[in-house]
Order: C-alpha cells, then sequence, then structure tokens
C-alpha cells in the first residue's frame, strides 16, 4: 500500500497543474517524503471546495471522532481505500459517494520485497527530467471535513499494472494516479456509483512510471534523513532482478 510519498514542488507549480489557487497563501510546506503514519499535511482539491486547494491531514477520521483521539487509538488505519472495499464500508462509504478529492504529488514509495528483506522504490513519472525534477501528478482520494476548513484524506488504491506487480510484489497493490482526463470527473458533484467505478477501473494514467531502488529511512541510523533529498537517491539494489 502506498503510506509515503513526495511532494518537493513551488506553489506556483501546483496553481497552474489545474489552474486552482491555494485557499491561502503560504500553506505549502514542501516534502521529499511524507510518512503517512505521522498524519502530516498533503494537499488536496476537495468536492465541496473545488475552486481551491487545501491541506489536508492524511487519514480519513470518521465524522463521529475526534481526530487526535482517532488516530492515537490506532484501531483504524485510514491512509488507504481500497477500491474493491470502499462502498461497502462504514468509514468510506459515504465519501466515495459524497466527498472525493484529488490529493497532489511528485512521487510515492513501494516496499519491495525479496525473502526476508524490503526494500522501499521510489516511484515517479517517467516523462520527469530526473528524479530530481519531477513531473506532478494527483492520486484520487476521500475525504471528511469538520466544517470549519479542516480535512481528512485517505487516498484510492487498485490492484498493480505489471510495473508495480514487479516492484510491489506482496500486496501488488498501487495507488489510483488519475489519468488528467478523469481528474475534474472524479470531483464533480452527481456521479453515479457506475461511473465511479469505471474511473477506479479504468482511470489510473496513461504516462509510464519508472523506480529505483532507496534508501530506508526507517531504520534507526537513518531517521535523520528522512525528509532530505537522500530519501529518493538511488541506492544498489538487493533484487537484481528487477529492472
Amino acid at each position: 500500500m502506498c503510506y509515503q510519498a513526495s511532494l518537493n514542488q513551488s506553489e506556483k507549480n501546483i496553481e497552474n497543474y489545474l489552474n486552482r489557487p491555494s485557499v491561502a497563501s503560504d500553506i505549502l510546506e514542501p516534502y521529499f517524503l511524507n510518512d503517512g503514519f505521522t498524519h502530516n499535511q498533503v494537499y488536496i482539491i476537495p468536492m465541496d471546495e473545488p475552486k481551491h486547494w487545501y491541506p489536508a491531514s492524511w487519514g480519513l477520521v470518521p465524522d463521529y471522532a475526534e481526530p487526535k483521539e482517532f488516530y492515537k487509538s490506532g484501531k483504524y488505519n485510514t491512509l488507504n481505500a481500497r477500491d474493491d472495499k470502499v462502498f461497502d464500508s462504514r468509514l468510506y462509504g459515504k465519501p466515495i459517494r459524497e466527498a472525493r478529492c484529488l490529493i497532489f504529488a511528485d512521487g510515492f514509495f513501494e516496499p519491495h520485497h525479496v525473502g526476508k528483506e524490503s526494500q522501499p522504490y521510489f516511484c515517479y513519472l517517467e516523462e520527469s527530467k530526473t528524479y530530481k525534477e519531477r513531473q506532478l501528478f494527483t492520486f484520487a482520494g476521500i475525504y471528511t471535513s469538520d466544517g470549519e476548513g479542516s480535512y481528512y484524506t485517505s487516498l484510492i488504491t487498485v490492484d498493480a499494472n505489471p510495473l508495480f506487480e514487479k516492484v510491489h510484489n506482496k500486496a501488488k497493490r498501487m495507488p489510483l494516479v488519475l489519468d488528467r482526463k478523469y481528474e475534474e470527473d472524479w470531483i464533480a458533484e452527481g456521479q453515479s456509483e457506475q461511473i465511479i467505478k469505471d474511473i477506479m477501473q479504468e482511470g489510473f494514467t496513461a504516462k509510464s512510471f519508472t523506480a529505483h531502488p532507496v534508501i530506508n529511512y526507517r531504520l534507526k541510523k537513518n531517521w535523520e534523513i528522512k525528509n532530505t533529498e537522500k530519501v529518493i537517491e538511488p541506492v544498489e539494489a538487493i533484487d537484481t532482478n528487477l529492472p
């Protein structure tokens, strides 16, 4: 599943991507690696306020819960929502129908397993100039809101395509990176359940991704590099058979 992502972009780049300004100036805090388990901010265009992009806590919080207590309890992991279970979920059923969003990113991390070992891979659009200068894209997401400007979001995951079957070779899942032609449809009001399902099934971007192995920041000796460029730099692969 996708629990870490990157967004090292300027505010202008994000504004230009879908021609929407931020809801307020100076809200953007770029990151090389955002670990979803810290529930730090990502940036979204929500269905109920589609003219701007907003900060949102990564990890959907149900309407009945208080955010800090919900996160602290650890009872539910709401960073990702599976496409095949989302409509029937008590947590996600209402948001998938009434509160969808676009989540900005320029890369994400997936684990690759070899025996008992695991190595993260950094994934980004192949059309990017380099892994340091990456192209923007959007994840399909869902959210809740407290009605006072605070948002809480989960990203949708789907079955892996051939590339991500090799990279994320244990779970064989991938985040739903939307093709540009589906972005506006995803956050449009009044969509039928079938249209939403069709987008989840057919909406993955036609653009190609590439991926390379990176350092495991979760190892204690590497903690200090978490939000530095070192977390996206290529390292030697433990699986020499993976292209």
